[in-house]
């Protein structure tokens, strides 16, 4: 089985002396099949493996090879026994498949039912009672969930992670189970209703919990953990309780990886010291004994391993999802239950239908400036294999009496405002992230060039920063206008970026050689950090939770990153081309890269590996950009002391103490007489001095405004949502014109469209032969062609 326009091959490989181990101890649970998402390196290939487990077993035991490929990757699969789906990932192009029956003796397709994965999805589950697919994104730290049609995506878990890794289901009892690996949240193991509902997590102490498996009979969790001297299976029930520790082995002997558990066998892939690559056996009943292993050398990549069968997968008279009503998607629940979820972008109602909520753009999309606009996309787009990927780029603001020139770009996702500098009418403008928001003007700056602006978003605070390239200064306003300060300490300032959390306020400077500048935001304490290898630094970010700094500029592709004392500086990556302006989301970079007068791209750029994860030719020239989602301005939650009233005692031998504590019931009278008269005198002393009120855009004491209240289209019934291209159901009124803008803000734009790539097709003919065990052969016996694997 062949993906994309594959004119595909089914290859059936011999695993010699595999059966020489299973004939001595074949006590396989009837049915049961084992699948492999294998990378052969001697031929750049990619295919997935089955066998079933009990078939009879002679001298030799025959793995079935499909959907080999050269141009992909697959990196994660899961099964549906039942239907025979397997559902795999491709990390090449970003796409998410789902096979036919992948038994069929005849042609066999996969489709793609997702796209514009990160390209780091190492997890996927499969729920077979309401069929769905879940998978966890690491390079986007997210989960989400779409269904065997591919009928577009829920996020089911988006924050809180750093490192997600393995994932798996127990539909029957309603838990969706994860891994997470990282160091700002401890290795853990997290539990959630299949609707991402009930949060909790279940098991920590952990070092590299890397995969996870459910025993849906036993109900208990199976894990990898990788740690300094032993590499663990360990097990608990589905809460986290009685935990054990099922394998261990010497941390010498290599690490972990995939695990998958059935009635009889504990099967995990392990990573050789060596660089072989093995799947093991070990007996339930007796773990820590191994039953057999199979060497595959190091030529082929073991990359994920999953086990299914009737009994794992046990199916029910009814499903949980029969007779559902859901608009969207039905997922299981405990008790033969369910939910029902809406696609992202999209508001529940209580008759489990789903609307478009029009009035307010959806999180997270990127915002960039253009010639004579301002537009925006969603950021998986990024990593579509799609054609055209501009027309999948949203003009959300543009001019029209004069031609806007944007220069600088800064959001506050929790007050709802993108602040934007145009420097063809020389001022700073804010507008709400709504529908049919007109730009505000909140300062001109004259013969300046706003070149760089940041927001500090703390409820606390509200105050937008800037540098004026030309009139060598860098100030601060508050959202509505009023200017706080203003300093011309500066030389060529160019960019500009801020920690509201450490207080810091950095920048660049165009001096030769250009240096980055740090002071505290009330302008205080300059200090020179240190000199870069650029001669026009031209864009800056902060990444908050590796505590670095990332710099542009628009004489070089390399890409600065230096820590909040200058101390150490290193280059990161190189963009295709120079880049004017870099933000980041997740784990990325996303760099704004002019490459001529009329033409840039956006690219997105890892930020630990440096490799280059995609790009979108937005057919104009590109001036800004900058990203709106909640993960990219935490805000820390508040906490609420509550002083206690406390008598204290006095000794009468204590005349050193001046300090009266009133306690008791008459001393709280007292306190609340005297809180009256003050608030009178308060409310008498405002009524004569009453001022005139501020017009403000909203309050800067307490916390961030509220959202108006949404607009949602209340429908009859599901049919009469539009299901395609959502923007096309968006009537942008004509509102008039103001300050030169050719309309009203829109945030209309939406995740791209269902595209999908061609299909995978696998007939039943020429099958051939190769021994994993033995070098590549001299004749080409499988033939990985070009035409064939396209």
């Amino acid at each position: 089985m062949v993906v994309g326009n594959m004119s595909p091959n089914c290859v059936v490989l011999i695993l010699a002396g595999f059966a020489v181990i299973m004939t001595a101890t074949g006590e396989e649970a009837a049915g049961n099949r084992m699948y492999l998402a294998v990378f052969d390196h001697r031929y750049s290939a990619t295919y997935i493996e089955w066998i079933e487990t009990k078939k009879p077993l002679q001298n030799e035991t025959l793995f079935s090879i499909s959907y080999a490929s050269l141009d992909h990757h697959w990196t994660a699969l899961a099964v549906d026994y039942h239907t025979g789906n397997v559902t795999f990932h491709d990390k090449e192009n970003h796409w998410i498949f789902l096979s036919d029956d992948f038994v069929l003796e005849d042609n066999g397709t996969a489709y793609s039912i997702e796209g514009g994965t990160s390209g780091r999805v190492n997890g996927l589950a499969i729920d077979w009672l309401a069929k769905n697919v879940y998978w966890v994104d690491e390079g986007y730290n997210w989960i989400k969930m779409t269904n065997y049609t591919g009928g577009g995506e829920v996020v089911i878990a988006d924050v809180g992670f750093e490192k997600p890794s393995g994932i798996a289901c127990h539909p029957s009892q309603g838990y969706l189970f994860w891994t997470e690996l990282g160091d700002k949240y401890p290795p853990k193991i997290e539990r959630s209703t299949m609707a991402g509902n009930n949060r909790i997590t279940i098991v920590d102490g952990l070092t590299e919990p890397r995969s996870i498996a459910v025993d849906t009979i036993l109900d208990r969790i199976y894990w990898t953990d990788n740690n300094a001297t032993a590499i663990k299976v360990e097990s608990s029930d589905l809460d986290g309780n009685g935990r054990r520790t099922e394998i261990s082995e010497p941390k010498s002997l290599g690490v972990f990886d995939s695990i998958a558990v059935d009635e009889d066998y504990i099967y995990v892939v392990l990573h050789h010291i060596s660089l072989d690559n093995i799947i093991r056996y070990y007996k339930k009943a007796a773990p820590n004994e191994l039953v057999y292993e199979y060497n595959v050398g190091t030529a082929v990549k073991l990359l994920d391993l999953c086990v299914a069968g009737p009994n794992i997968q046990s199916q029910p008279v009814t499903s949980p999802c029969d007779g559902n009503t859901c608009g969207h998607y039905c997922v299981s629940a405990a008790n033969n239950n369910h939910e029902c979820l809406c696609r992202d972008n999209y508001v529940l109602h209580p008759n489990g239908t789903c609307s478009i909520d029009l009035t307010t753009y959806q999180q997270p999309f990127c915002v960039i400036g253009r010639t004579n606009s301002i537009s925006s996309f969603h950021p998986t787009l990024l990593h579509y294999d799609l054609p055209y990927k501009a027309e999948y780029i949203f003009e959300i603001l543009s001019g029209t009496s004069v031609a806007i020139d944007v220069t600088a770009i800064a959001i506050d996702i929790h007050s709802n405002l993108m602040f934007f500098a145009d420097d063809s009418q020389n001022k700073i403008f804010y507008a709400r992230m709504e529908g049919g928001e007109y730009p505000v003007a909140i300062h001109e700056y004259g013969t300046g060039r706003i070149d760089g602006m940041a927001v500090d978003w703390l409820p606390e605070n509200l105050i937008l920063y800037y540098v004026d390239y030309v009139k060598e200064t860098r100030g601060s306003l508050r959202y509505d206008g009023e200017s706080l300060n203003i300093q011309y300490d500066v030389t060529k300032p160019t960019s500009i970026a801020i920690d509201p959390f450490a207080r810091y306020m950095f920048w660049t400077e165009e001096t030769s050689p250009a240096k980055v500048v740090r002071s505290d935001l009330d302008f205080t304490n300059r200090r020179e950090l240190t000199d870069i290898g650029l001669q026009n630094p031209t864009g800056m970010t902060v990444d908050l939770k590796q505590k670095r700094i990332y710099i542009v500029g628009s004489d070089s592709t390399m890409i600065y990153s230096i820590n909040y004392d200058g101390t150490i500086k290193e280059i990161i990556g190189r963009s295709k081309y120079p880049a004017i302006d870099i933000t980041i989301y997740q784990d990325f970079m996303l760099l704004a890269e002019p490459y001529n007068s009329t033409s840039g791209i956006v690219e997105a750029i890892h930020i630990s590996t440096g490799e280059h994860e995609g790009s979108i030719n937005v057919n104009s020239s590109i001036t800004a950009i900058e990203f709106a989602d909640e993960s990219t301005q935490p805000v820390p939650i508040p906490t609420t002391k509550v002083a206690a009233m406390t008598t204290v005692a006095k000794s009468p031998n204590d005349e050193s103490s001046s300090i009266v504590l009133i306690g008791g019931v008459g001393g709280a009278v007292v306190v609340i007489i005297i809180l009256l008269i003050v608030i009178i005198c308060v409310v008498l002393t405002k009524r004569s001095k009453r001022p005139e009120p501020r017009q403000e855009p909203f309050a800067r004491d307490g916390p961030h405004p509220n959202v108006a209240a949404v607009n949602v289209i209340e429908p009859p019934t599901y049919e009469s949502i539009a299901t395609g291209n959502e923007t096309n159901i968006i009537d942008k009124k004509d509102l008039g014109k103001k300050e030169g803008f050719d309309n009203a803000l829109y945030m209309t734009c939406l995740p791209p469209p269902r595209y999908s790539p061609s299909p995978v097709n696998t007939p039943a003919t020429d099958t051939e032969y190769v021994d994993l065990n033995v070098n590549a052969p001299t004749v080409p016996n499988v033939t990985y062609n070009r035409n064939l694997f396209s």
